[in-house]
């Protein structure tokens, strides 16, 4: 009688996550230019800010997943945290400007 399959699929195959967590980072992007692309009609410096920050996305999922095995990965999960914590800013950033000045005045004064 063969063995049951394992319950979680990571158990089956884990080459599999590394190419799932490839795949977030590629829809991440795509989705980062889409929304950067959709600000741009109402929202210009914003939507650029977006738009710039999706080739960094990009590129900081090819740098992530592009570890061999078995080998130690610190210095590219450094690298991931500081480009997830410089996307938050921007995000803050164009959120700000997205508003006119006073509305933001009315917002901090809420």
């Amino acid at each position: 009688m063969p063995p049951a399959p394992p319950d979680d699929p990571e158990d089956v195959d884990p080459g599999l996550a590394r190419e799932r967590t490839r795949l977030a980072w590629a829809r991440t992007s795509i989705a980062f230019a889409a929304f950067g692309a959709a600000m741009l009609r109402k929202e210009l410096i914003p939507g650029l800010i977006v738009l710039a920050a999706t080739p960094l996305i990009w590129a900081v999922g090819r740098f992530a997943s592009h570890v061999p095995r078995g080998r130690p990965r610190p210095g590219r999960l450094l690298v991931v945290t500081v480009t997830v914590s410089l996307v938050a800013v921007l995000a803050v950033v164009a959120a700000f400007l997205g508003h006119s000045p006073t509305s933001l005045h009315q917002l901090l004064h809420v």
